[in-house]
């Protein structure tokens, strides 16, 4: 019985959506530790990856506020719900959709 060969790390490239998020908090990490208020990179860490975990449920958020100032002026509505905004940003943006806006929170948690 042959067995499969085995990916090593060099012999796989990262995907677009791993380098891109590989990319992104390693970015907000060098940052974060700069920021005077940080004592360690522990601490930068949690605070990154506790606004990339949150940032999806705050488009949805905000996707929906926007929804309901538009439909006052006669536009019509594009969400049912929170669920079903995170569907159709995934669905249509993908990931970069579902973490538009993680740029300025991460430098909100740094500064």
């Amino acid at each position: 019985m042959a067995s499969a060969p085995v990916a090593t790390g060099k012999d796989r490239s990262l995907s677009t959506t791993e380098g891109f998020i590989c990319g992104g908090i390693a970015a907000s990490i060098a940052v974060c530790t700069k920021a005077a208020h940080f004592k360690n990179t522990t601490q930068a860490i949690h605070s990154n990856l506790q606004v990339t975990v949150s940032n999806p449920a705050e488009v949805a958020k905000t996707r929906l506020q926007l929804q309901g100032e538009l439909s006052k002026g006669g536009g019509e509505k594009v969400y049912k719900n929170a669920i079903d905004a995170f569907a159709k940003t995934w669905k249509n943006e993908g990931l970069r959709g579902m973490q538009r806006g993680l740029g300025p929170a991460v430098s909100l948690v740094c500064s």
